[in-house]
């Protein structure tokens, strides 16, 4: 099989996403340090209030994110397929992303349900692409305390992600074509919540994601990805493309 591929340029950023959890860390301390310190002088004045809506009120929500996808399985050089195409596995570069979702908050905490999105350069055995990360998130952030305007909180969410990567599959002619990959996760992490306005809150969250992608679409058909075979004629592929990420969410809600 003849694969047409494209000139190499650039570099992936190969140890960027091993480096990436400190900065993640780094900035959620400042922007909950810089809440806590804006909450103060209210604080001082009266108890903060407690909205009815602690008692179960919907809110809408938009997120913008930070994420880096580690080099576990999507490490730009694995090569899976059979005789009727050939998916070249991406390496996933760090990037901005967007979201929006829908909840109920309550005085325990709040549940919400989210379609995020992002953007990334990716490559494939040396050649440059581009790749759009997608998923339905559902999640819970449960609050740690319950009686300060800051509420810090653990988060605990299910994920649905599909990934879309631009010429990342080839035919038996050696054509390229888009492929994606669909599959599923869990995430876990923390953060805080702190409000703006009477029905106004910010939410920021750091989350360590692992997704698997469990089927891979081409060409020809969509497969279970433990159906293709490494380097194409070598053993069968045995399990998921494992997929960590490290995310940082910064989320703005208002109460409905």
């Amino acid at each position: 099989m003849t694969i047409r591929r494209r000139a190499a340029g650039g570099t992936d950023g190969e140890r960027r996403a091993a480096g990436m959890i400190r900065p993640f860390i780094g900035a959620l301390a400042v922007i909950l340090l810089s809440l806590r310190l804006a909450l103060l002088p209210a604080a001082a004045d009266k108890p903060a209030a407690v909205r009815s809506g602690d008692g179960g009120a919907f809110f809408l929500e938009g997120t913008s994110l930070y994420l880096s996808f580690a080099a576990m399985d999507l490490d730009g050089a694995r090569v899976l397929g059979n005789a009727d195409q050939v998916f070249f596995v991406p390496r996933l570069k760090p990037s901005l992303g967007f979201g929006i979702g829908f909840g109920r908050r309550f005085r325990s905490g709040l549940w919400s349900v989210s379609y995020l999105v992002s953007g990334h350069d990716a490559t494939l055995r040396g050649r440059d692409s581009s790749a759009v990360s997608r998923l339905v998130q559902v999640n819970a952030r449960t609050f740690l305390a319950r009686s300060s305007a800051l509420r810090p909180f653990l988060h605990l969410g299910l994920n649905f992600p599909w990934l879309k990567v631009r010429d990342g599959v080839a035919d038996r002619d050696g054509r390229l074509h888009d492929a994606r990959y669909a599959g599923l996760g869990v995430n876990i992490g923390a953060g805080a919540l702190a409000p703006v306005s009477e029905r106004m809150f910010f939410s920021a969250s750091l989350l360590y994601r692992y997704n698997g992608y469990l089927y891979a679409y081409g060409p020809v058909k969509g497969i279970d990805v433990t159906d293709l075979f490494d380097d194409v004629t070598g053993p069968r592929h045995t399990r998921f493309l494992r997929a960590p990420v490290i995310a940082l969410e910064l989320s703005l809600g208002y109460e409905l």
